[in-house]
């Protein structure tokens, strides 16, 4: 059985759509960043996962808001990332570098970076943005530099 919130955020089907983007945006509001667990971070990356090519008009960006605002999410991030890397989990990714936290559960956040970076099977759009924070990892002094 799926969880009350991910059944709702499956039901978010189309970006463009003003009503569904309202309701995301309900739902985003209600919930407690305390009382989010494994599968609530499961289903808000999903939400990244599925539509790389949007932020909702501004919406996703209060998912990133809300995961950031939780415990414990970096690990399924890092999962999201290896599972499908898009321009707003590579985000959270280079935020959580920005903010000195350089591995989660032993995994660098630099080389998933780089990964995303060199992959051909990852989208264009999305190995361009793991490259331009590759950049700026390595104008901090990172990445070996």
């Amino acid at each position: 059985m799926q969880p009350p919130l991910a059944r709702e955020l499956s039901e978010f089907t189309d970006p463009n759509s003003e009503s569904q983007l309202r309701r995301l945006e309900e739902l985003l509001s209600s919930l407690d960043p305390s009382a989010c667990g494994e599968p609530e971070f499961t289903a808000l990356l999903q939400v990244f996962e599925r539509f790389p090519e949007h932020d909702g008009f501004g919406v996703f960006w209060s998912i990133l808001h809300l995961l950031e605002a939780c415990a414990g999410y970096e690990e399924v991030l890092v999962r999201s990332v290896r599972q499908k890397p898009v321009e707003f989990n590579l985000t959270m990714v280079n935020r959580l570098l920005n903010a000195g936290v350089s591995e989660v559960n032993g995994q660098s956040l630099e080389r998933l970076l780089a990964l995303a970076a060199e992959s051909e099977e990852v989208d264009q759009r999305a190995r361009q943005v793991a490259r331009s924070f590759m950049q700026r990892v390595v104008a901090r002094g990172g990445a070996g530099a």
